[in-house]
């Protein structure tokens, strides 16, 4: 990776001055051009021997560099338009090096390279799979389970109490005929009516208060009879001879 940046490098020294060239905005100078493939000349020097590279790739590198600069120290005259011929080259050659050196970086500028769906949910789902948003996550489902699950048992107590109501109503009138038990699910159920309810309720509290009340007094007037009569036979006792 290293040497594949150096090469890059390089090849972008030589295709500015292509560029510049072409331009003709600020022609380089004779000079700056022999400049320039000197450095060039010394970083490949210096990439000798590193993996990736041939000793035969680098020679020929270097004797490509020394031919072209060769051909501008001994033709000082050349014009413009040969100094651009030979820095086209130069680029030339050095596109065409870096391609077989490194074949896996051939990629056109700007071109996309196509993603399989693995990589694509991997791109999606790996965010996901971070600690604190794994235990975030866990949180709210939690929460979000258990107020489902809280909803739930409040209906179901709401529909334990609405039953022990109409159980309790159906006590009360002594018996279960057809249009009464129509309306009692009517008004829990299907229509719900909880003005209705809420009466129904008081009513059936209201009557088993009364009843209670009037099982204490008769317990109470039961307890009373039973006292008397305990008395009743001991007076008798007491009055025979």
């Amino acid at each position: 990776m290293e040497n594949n940046l150096i090469l890059e490098g390089l090849l972008s020294m030589v295709t500015e001055l292509k560029e510049r060239q072409e331009k003709q905005v600020t022609p380089a100078s004779r000079e700056e051009t022999i400049n320039r493939l000197d450095v060039i000349k010394q970083r490949i020097s210096e990439m000798q021997g590193k993996s990736g590279i041939t000793e035969n790739m680098v020679q020929e590198i270097l004797n490509q560099i020394g031919s072209i600069g060769k051909g501008q120290s001994e033709n000082q005259k050349q014009d413009l338009e040969d100094i651009k011929g030979l820095i086209v080259t130069s680029h030339r050659y050095f596109k065409e090096r870096l391609k077989v050196l490194f074949p896996a970086d051939d990629t056109p500028a700007g071109e996309i390279t196509p993603v399989s769906w693995y990589g694509k949910l991997t791109y999606r789902v790996t965010p996901y799979l971070k600690p604190k948003f794994f235990l975030l996550s866990a949180g709210i489902i939690i929460c979000l389970v258990s107020l489902a699950l809280n909803v739930r048992f409040i209906q179901r107590m709401q529909r334990l109490q609405d039953n022990d109501i109409k159980y309790r109503y159906i006590l009360m009138k002594g018996k279960a005929d057809g249009s009464s038990l129509d309306l009692l699910e009517t008004k829990f159920s299907r229509e719900r009516d909880n003005a209705f309810i809420r009466s129904l309720t008081d009513s059936v509290k209201g009557f088993e208060y009364r009843s209670r009340k009037q099982a204490e007094a008769l317990e109470r007037a039961r307890l009373l009879n039973e006292q008397a009569e305990q008395l009743r036979e001991q007076a008798d006792k007491l009055g025979k001879p």
